[in-house]
């Protein structure tokens, strides 16, 4: 089996109107080429519980000096489209966007390793001003990293639902773990009969509001308590998968390709906390030395990590 990780799908569809937009355009500090940076949410249903965030960086040339087909139309893009919060839902644009996951960890103002992930996107497309064809999906293929029951309060009790973690990665190679990932109660004994630890697949997920509990009323102080509703939020819901492959499978992904990846990982994250906080949040191109960086970078190759210290 090889030791590196093959080229894994990692694809992210939103569709619906433009919630937020901010855009930047400039000059990159070295090679002085132009690029246009766009961070933004799409909302893909009726509520605003429906929306997810994201991030397109896109520089006018390519390393090599090419030009980088993806510029003109997302700068294009960029200059004529209106959010939410500018005009109204009704007058704001509607975009069919796609792109991937991405790491986005970071130090915060406290100095403490925030590890997270964001949508990273490279096409713009056009979309039907259609509410029926909006749209909050992924479809992730991963290594499989913990597969635990989802519990609730303090007693731990079991939902029914099960929470998965998987590891995949980016168009450029960075593995990107995803945790949290929802399989629900219709599919619990299905996933746990076709799928375990160590073996990879390809998950597809839906963006899916819930609910949180609603708070107990408060015993004690002045006349009436209310009960707090809880807050509404998305989660990743499982809606199907591709047939489990085992790990060594020569299409599957290694132990020791995953091994040597979150070395890498761990090695960069200890980069990271020794720059301590920047001041913001930073794209993973600048805090963890990914390989689209313009800035190269002269690494010892790190020791895969050691049975004993496998997350799984």
């Amino acid at each position: 089996m090889s030791d590196k990780i093959k080229e894994l799908v990692n694809e992210v569809h939103l569709a619906g109107k433009v919630a937020e937009i901010e855009v930047k355009t400039g000059l990159t500090e070295e090679k002085k080429v132009p690029y246009v940076s766009i961070k933004g949410a799409i909302q893909f249903g009726d509520s605003k519980v429906k929306t997810r965030r994201f991030e397109s960086f896109v520089q006018q040339t390519k390393k090599d000096g090419g030009e980088n087909k993806l510029y003109s139309p997302t700068l294009t893009f960029a200059n004529s489209a209106k959010s939410i919060a500018d005009v109204g839902y009704e007058n704001a644009t509607v975009v069919d966007v796609q792109g991937n996951f991405s790491a986005n960890d970071y130090i915060d103002s406290t100095d403490k390793l925030i590890e997270s992930q964001q949508i990273s996107i490279k096409f713009f497309n056009e979309c039907d001003n259609d509410i029926e064809k909006f749209k909050g999906t992924a479809d992730i293929e991963g290594y499989i990293q913990s597969i635990n029951e989802e519990t609730k309060g303090e007693d731990k009790t079991e939902t029914g639902r099960l929470r998965v973690s998987i590891i995949t990665a980016d168009f450029f190679g960075n593995i990107v773990p995803i945790k949290n990932i929802v399989v629900p109660e219709n599919l619990h004994d299905a996933f746990l009969d076709g799928y375990e630890i160590g073996q990879s697949a390809i998950l597809y997920v839906d963006f899916i509001p819930n609910k949180a509990e609603a708070k107990p009323k408060k015993t004690g102080g002045l006349g009436v308590q209310r009960e707090t509703d809880g807050k509404s939020y998305l989660e990743m819901v499982v809606t199907g998968a591709s047939p489990a492959i085992d790990e060594d499978d020569p299409n599957g992904i290694s132990k020791e390709a995953i091994k040597i990846a979150l070395a890498e990982r761990k090695a960069s994250l200890n980069e990271l906390v020794e720059k301590g906080y920047q001041g913001s949040k930073k794209d993973v191109r600048n805090n963890l030395g990914a390989k689209n960086s313009n800035t190269p970078a002269t690494k010892k190759k790190p020791k895969p990590v050691a049975d004993d210290d496998m997350p799984f």
